[in-house]
Parts: structure tokens; C-alpha cells; sequence
């Protein structure tokens, strides 16, 4: 996967993540679907294709939910640069790196976003601890559930690329 096509995959899962995913609620959240698929992308296939996602998804998602824009940009770009600089410790763990990725960044994430909103645009949102835990668990059920298909794609690739040459 190259970062074009990632940057196309990250349009249409910020498109489902402002319409689908905005009607499903676990625990009083949504899940993230452009945060959670920035985080796999970054640990089990490649900064770059992290780097293309978060930034075209979160431009995405602030332009159809009317966010200040920028504001869930940064907070995914800033959340990729992380699990990349985290990635050689998080890969030790093997299967379990990407649900801890997950459990790790959606609490900076939406840290770094409801401050982010807040300075763009008046009056800040109230952050709850509790709001942060429900969506830190949906983040990671919604993980748990694409992780599996990212690391078989990655063996797949792999597997191609040592048989090419």
C-alpha cells in the first residue's frame, strides 16, 4: 500500500466515520475510524502510508463534521508521529502492538483535539475522563476487529515481495 492509495482510503473511511460510525455509540462514544486506522497503518505497515492517512482523514473529517480545520489534523498527525517514534517497543509485543497503540494514543488524540477545538473556536468543549475511557474502549474494540486483516495484508505483501526477486 502506497501513501496514495492510503490517502484515497482515508477519504472514504473519514466520509463513513462522519455518517455510519456517527450513529453507532458504544459506551456513550463513537468509534474513530480515520484514528484507529491511522495508528494500525503506522505500526504494522509504514509511516508514510500513517503520515498520508492522518492528514488527508483528518482534513476530511473536519470538513464534513464543521470542525475548525486543522484541528483533528493535528491531533492524528501528532498521534502517528508517536506510534512511529514508539513503533521499535510497541513491535516487541507482536499481535497485541496495535490494540496498545490504539489503548495508548485515543487519550492524546482526543486530548489534543478538545484543546485544538477549543482555541479555534469558542467556548471550549468540557473533557471528560470518563468520555476518554469509553472511547478509548470503543477505539480498541473497533481495533481488535481490523487489526487482524492489516497484519494478514502485510504477510500477504510480504510474502509477494520475497517471492518477486
Amino acid at each position: 500500500m502506497g501513501p496514495v492509495l492510503a490517502a484515497l482510503g482515508a477519504a472514504i473511511a473519514a466520509v463513513m466515520e462522519v455518517t455510519v460510525a456517527s450513529r453507532i455509540h458504544i459506551a456513550d462514544a463513537q468509534p474513530q475510524i480515520v484514528l484507529v486506522i491511522a495508528i494500525l497503518l503506522t505500526l504494522v505497515i509504514g509511516f508514510e502510508e500513517g503520515l498520508a492517512w492522518a492528514f488527508v482523514g483528518g482534513l476530511f473529517v473536519d470538513l464534513l463534521a464543521f470542525r475548525p480545520l486543522g484541528s483533528t489534523i493535528f491531533g492524528l498527525l501528532v498521534v502517528v508521529g508517536l506510534a512511529a517514534a514508539l513503533s521499535p517497543i510497541l513491535i516487541r509485543i507482536r499481535f497485541a502492538s496495535p490494540l496498545v497503540g490504539v489503548m495508548l494514543f485515543t487519550p492524546v488524540f482526543i486530548i489534543l483535539s478538545t484543546v485544538t477545538t477549543g482555541l479555534l473556536r469558542p467556548p471550549a468543549p468540557v473533557l471528560r475522563v470518563s468520555n476518554m475511557a469509553a472511547a478509548m474502549l470503543a477505539n480498541v474494540l473497533f481495533g481488535a476487529l481490523v487489526a487482524p486483516l492489516f497484519i494478514a495484508v502485510r504477510r500477504r505483501w510480504e510474502q509477494r515481495e520475497r517471492l518477486s526477486w
